[in-house]
């Protein structure tokens, strides 16, 4: 089923979007585990689009990569831009704790533990369903739209638990996430 699909990817998208983003501070930090604090407090306030500002430059392109398998063809084709997903979806984060693991002039580990919880704008997000699932050629009428929404609500509103090393580059004397 195409909707199953759909939401087996974005659960895997936001997955790897919390596991780059680490978690503190709104602006990127001096340190490793600063800058990785910093990017989930960015993401928790300021939405998905502001892990671009916490990633570094070989990376930066991987939170839209995310939602296309790769690449944004799926999602282009189908109609669907990635910064429409970006504002029907909020992450939060709690219960954060950063731990440099190890660290060098260039390049850091650190270790992260979190509780995230995704949410859903339901009113945002019907109309991309509708949109991906008309081009898979899926039903499309109110009651399959639902009870998508329904689904995918449920899944992704529960709270995951993030227990992860990620790796941290300084570039330009800012310590960025290079997941």
């Amino acid at each position: 089923m195409g909707s199953i699909r759909l939401h087996g990817a974005l659960v895997s998208a936001l997955v790897l979007v919390a596991v780059a983003c680490g978690g503190g501070s709104p602006a990127v930090a001096n340190d490793p585990a600063g800058s990785v604090q910093a990017a989930m407090t960015a993401v928790s306030s300021g939405g998905l689009a502001k892990m671009v500002e916490f990633s570094c430059a070989a990376k930066k392109a991987d939170l839209t990569s995310a939602f296309g398998g790769g690449n944004l063809g799926a999602l282009e084709a189908a109609g669907i831009k990635a910064d429409d997903i970006f504002n029907a979806m909020s992450i939060s984060f709690s219960n954060v704790t950063t731990k440099e693991v190890s660290k060098t002039d260039t390049a850091a580990t650190v270790h992260v533990t979190a509780d995230m919880k995704t949410s859903v704008d339901a009113t945002k997000f019907k109309a991309i369903l509708k949109t991906m699932m008309a081009a898979q050629g899926q039903p499309v009428d109110d009651a399959t739209i639902d009870a998508a929404m329904t689904a995918m609500s449920t899944s992704l509103s529960q709270t995951t638990k993030l227990d992860e090393d990620l790796s941290v580059v300084n570039e330009g004397g800012k310590w960025l996430i290079c997941e």
